[in-house]
């Protein structure tokens, strides 16, 4: 006997208008902005073909968030480089692609700025641009990312810091500007 769906056509693009953008923000953590209306889209896709296993009164952005965290593994581990096995047939010297894919140019971001966030971890980045673009709470974020508070509060506290450390350019390193 197949049960009914427990969220209904209203309340599943309801949570999608409330929530869309956070979602957004998470994928791009996971994989670079780029990707991230088309992980969301998936997630979207996913959600509503499982939308009879959400639990009313639980988390809906949780549950949500988990979906696209879930995909965005599986999306990155499709974007991984050759592996392993044809280790032999790999130029030696091929630099390393980075973990985070943006094309700082197109998005408007200092080279600086794209490297210090591709250079954080995936729950780092996630939990620091969820709390500073979409101003989200440590609380909401850990409801979200299934971390504890203090978790994400220290992932936004050394991803400030990396990137702080980061993007520190002495005076007498940074490149002097025409001043006509």
């Amino acid at each position: 006997m197949a049960s009914a769906p427990q969220l209904g056509a209203d309340e599943f693009e309801n949570a999608f208008a409330e929530h869309g953008r956070s979602l957004w923000v998470l994928a791009a953590a996971w994989v670079g902005r780029g990707d991230a209306a088309d992980l969301v889209q998936e997630t979207a896709r996913v959600a509503w073909q499982r939308r009879q296993e959400f639990v009313p009164g639980t988390n809906l952005r949780a549950w949500l968030a988990q979906i696209a965290r879930h995909l965005g593994a599986n999306w990155r581990r499709r974007l991984r480089p050759v592996g392993a096995h044809d280790l032999d047939e790999q130029p030696a010297a091929e630099p390393a692609r980075p973990a985070w894919p943006l094309d700082a140019d197109r998005h408007g971001l200092p080279d600086e700025l794209a490297r210090a966030l591709a250079g954080l971890g995936e729950a780092a980045r996630a939990c620091f641009l969820l709390h500073v673009i979409q101003e989200l709470t440590f609380a909401e974020i850990a409801a979200m990312l299934e971390l504890s508070e203090n978790t994400v509060a220290s992932h936004v506290r050394r991803a400030r810091e990396r990137l702080r450390a980061a993007l520190a350019t002495p005076l007498a390193d940074a490149p002097r500007r025409d001043r006509r």
